[in-house]
């Protein structure tokens, strides 16, 4: 706690001396009369307008910036928003904003919605994609559910790509990555095909050796990646009034090894890894791992597509815009089960993704009396997840034996080595439908005072199939065995199959006041409701009707907030109140041996203050920042999985093992740190009469952080801060540029997940894995523009 203390202070005081340094620059060296900050449009209304005119919790990162820090995909983009987490789990993509997500459940809905050019993106495998030439990205915090839709309950990620230009331009770029050996080129292409069409292609191949080295398989631990983006946009404009938007993407990101690391073991653990794993192994939170697979190596390959159509009707008193898409991405993935060096258990996957979607808005030209926005909103959603899970007890001999006895002991056989090796299938599928009609009104009472509410009514429908057996490896025992051995004793695998259906009807409203006291702020309030959608457990792997299913979550949010212009336009502050009540939330919980715990088991609360802020000190030096200061925590969560600890203590004590659980009620949320911060400057400045040096730094610091959903203290990430930075050197005219760019140059070893390794039951409780990020690089960028 003394620490953090420290920290909170040490961040403010510089952040406070940061401001007053600038306020005391713009009050006394004015510099030229233009000297503003340019204006950022947004489209987090559905309309293109100015940031400073968006009556919500809003974060922007332009595509410059994307580009100039390196950053490859999402996950990068969250070190600098305050309060969004996006990482890789276990087995999906975790996306939070606020402390608020979806768990470790591929069944579930995503919490934060993702939207690229206004279609949804409805999965988490899609934000592993990497970025590619684009316009800027917006973050909305907050429930989004009027504009946004369904699931968008904790806020939405807005992304645009690069439009194409009227005149003709390029560019291309390579860049070079220390540390992971990493490489990449991207190219873009963009103008005019005659008056009327215009177009922009955009590729980028990237790949790189990762960051981590395995002693158990010669030293290669990835994780190594190679990506291929490629995107061709084209836009006709058919009359005055009509206009064509044609864009089609295709995406290849594969990737070979993990960053996960077996940070803590028990002396158990510790005997059978070395024993019968790696003999070098050593638990330990560092670049070292020590992991095998019983049948394919460790890799997650995913293959997505876009095919979408934009049509803009706009007769000057109406606009009409229909957003046509149909995506759809192959997923496959092999990870090492244990966590090991052990050839014990594997776990593969193959998942399929198609969904086509139809939006029409209408939308008033504004500045009227009363300003609409109307729209329908039409899905459909396949997806097919099978996994296949090996179980190779020959892999470690002493369980082997202590199951086969005890089995012997039980049921009167004589069972050999091999006969309880298996292969564990599970198929899942699912259709899901979602309709939903809705529309804001903005009532402007006077020049400086308006309201603004709107309402979303949508309905979901869902039909899955799913079911699983054991196939067994060993020759002397049938499935039906197999089964008795997998469920009850291992709890891994039933027999089972079984189809349901489930619907649900939802009307979610927001209504806000907006006041501008004068021309140059505005304040708001706001509050709305929100829900994600329920739906079938995906994993359920004894098939238990009862846990089969899961129903919705809701969502009460209230924010107060204030957009300034100050210094006549050199420099802007936003700063934003809120406070959120979620009920029935979706919980998926490791039980500590080999399943999770879903269910709506908790209430939370959400309440902080966000600020940002951007100064233009001189035409040369801009400095910006932003902070959040966020408390959310279970209101009510009496029955959470127990941690390993606990279990331990439990059982010794003569309880059931899967009995255990804790009451996390008033507990923090995961990935919620009580504070967050940022502090950038960019300073530009020419060179003679043909250069120009750019100079750039970013410190994005957080506060302590849980990270295990069942709230172990074992693996809360630390206070940290991390410094990145920029240097470079190119023509005026941008024809061309070479600069170097430096990540994490405090060299930080953090965490983005953890949790406890599989089977404690077989001696590994009070053993955890971690996922690391990766250490200090230094990149060399070049690129030619014309």
């Amino acid at each position: 706690m003394r620490r953090r203390n420290i920290n909170v202070f040490r961040l403010l005081s510089g952040t406070i001396a940061a401001c007053t340094t600038v306020t005391a620059m713009a009050q006394s060296d004015p510099g030229p009369d233009d000297l503003v900050l340019d204006e950022i449009i947004v489209t987090a209304t559905k309309r293109p307008v100015g940031l400073q005119d968006v009556p919500i919790a809003l974060s922007v990162v332009a595509g410059d910036k994307i580009e100039a820090m390196g950053m490859a995909d999402l996950e990068d983009l969250a070190l600098y928003v305050p309060n969004l987490h996006i990482g890789e789990g276990a087995i999906t993509s975790l996306l939070f904003i606020r402390g608020v997500g979806s768990g470790m459940n591929p069944g579930f809905e995503q919490s934060v919605g993702t939207f690229v050019d206004g279609v949804y993106f409805g999965r988490g495998a899609y934000s592993r994609a990497p970025f590619l030439d684009l316009e800027r990205v917006e973050v909305l915090k907050g429930p989004q559910l009027i504009l946004f839709g369904k699931n968008t309950i904790a806020g939405a990620i807005n992304i645009t790509t690069a439009k194409p230009t009227e005149e003709f331009e390029g560019y291309v770029e390579a860049a070079f990555e220390s540390e992971v050996d990493g490489t990449s080129v991207s190219a873009m292409l963009s103008g005019p095909l005659s008056d009327t069409v215009r177009v922009r292609v955009a590729a980028r191949k990237s790949d790189d050796e990762g960051w981590m080295t395995n002693t158990a398989v010669g030293g290669v631990g990835g994780p190594e990646k190679d990506n291929l983006t490629l995107r061709g946009t084209l836009e006709w404009d058919a009359t005055e009034s009509l206009a064509f938007t044609l864009k089609a993407e295709r995406n290849r990101f594969d990737v070979l090894g993990r960053q996960q690391v077996i940070s803590i073991a028990n002396p158990t653990a510790t005997f059978l890894y070395r024993t019968f794993g790696d003999a070098s192994f050593s638990p330990g939170f560092g670049y070292v791992r020590n992991a095998r697979t019983s049948v394919q190596p460790e890799f997650h390959d995913i293959e997505a597509s876009v095919v979408q159509l934009t049509a803009l009707y706009d007769r000057g008193d109406l606009a009409v815009t229909s957003i046509t898409a149909v995506t759809g991405y192959d997923y496959q993935d092999s990870q090492d089960g244990d966590y090991s060096a052990l050839q014990f258990v594997e776990r593969s996957r193959l998942e399929e993704h198609e969904q086509f979607s139809q939006e029409f808005l209408l939308t008033s030209p504004g500045g009227d009396a009363v300003d609409f926005l109307a729209g329908v909103y039409f899905q459909t959603a396949d997806l097919t997840s099978d996994r296949i899970t090996p179980v190779r007890f020959t892999g470690l001999p002493p369980v082997d034996a202590s199951v086969r006895t005890q089995i012997d002991a039980a049921l009167g056989t004589d069972l050999q080595a091999g006969d309880i090796d298996a292969d564990l299938f599970a198929y899942f599928d699912q259709d899901t439908t979602t309709i939903a009609a809705f529309g804001e009104f903005t009532f402007n009472l006077r020049d400086d005072f308006r309201i603004v509410t709107g309402l979303r009514y949508s309905k979901d429908e869902k039909a899955i199939s799913k079911s699983g057996f054991p196939s067994q490896v060993g020759s002397r025992n049938s499935d039906p065995f197999l089964t008795l051995v997998y469920g009850p004793i291992l709890q891994f695998s039933g027999t089972y199959a079984y189809a349901l259906e489930r619907d649900e009807d939802h009307l979610t409203g927001n209504v806000g006041l907006q006041w501008d006291p004068n021309a140059d702020s505005m304040l708001y309030l706001n509050v709305s409701s929100g829900y994600k959608a329920g739906g079938f457990d995906e994993d359920n792997a004894l098939g238990t009707l009862a846990n089969a299913e899961f129903e919705d979550e809701t969502v009460l949010g209230i924010e107060a907030g204030g957009k300034f212009t100050v210094f006549d336009g050199r420099g802007q502050i936003n700063a934003a109140l809120f406070h959120s009540k979620y009920e029935d939330l979706q919980v998926s919980t490791f039980d500590g041996n080999a399943g999770f715990v879903v269910a709506n088991a908790a209430a939370s609360v959400v309440t902080g203050l966000e600020a940002d802020w951007t100064f233009a000190v001189t035409e040369h030096l801009i400095l910006s920042g932003a902070l959040a200061l966020l408390n959310a925590e279970y209101d009510s969560f009496p029955d959470s999985a127990c941690t390993s600890v606990q279990i331990l203590a439990w059982v010794a004590a003569g309880n059931p093992r899967e009995a255990c659980t804790q009451d996390l009620s008033g507990q923090p949320l995961q990935f919620a740190p009580e504070w967050a911060a940022n502090i950038a400057a960019r300073y530009v400045r020419p060179i003679g009469n043909d250069l120009e040096l750019g100079l750039s730094i970013d410190i994005n610091a957080s506060d302590d952080t849980v990270i295990a959903a069942d709230g172990d203290a074992l693996l809360d990430q630390k206070a940290h801060e991390k410094i990145n930075a920029r240097i470079s050197l190119g023509t005026i005219d941008g024809t061309w540029l070479i600069a170097v760019v430096g990540k994490n140059l405090s060299d930080e070893a953090t965490t983005t997940f953890g949790n406890d390794v599989p089977l404690g039951s077989l001696g590994f409780d009070g053993t955890y894995f971690q996922h690391i990020d990766p250490p200090r690089t230094i990149t060399l960028q070049g690129r030619w523009s014309f």
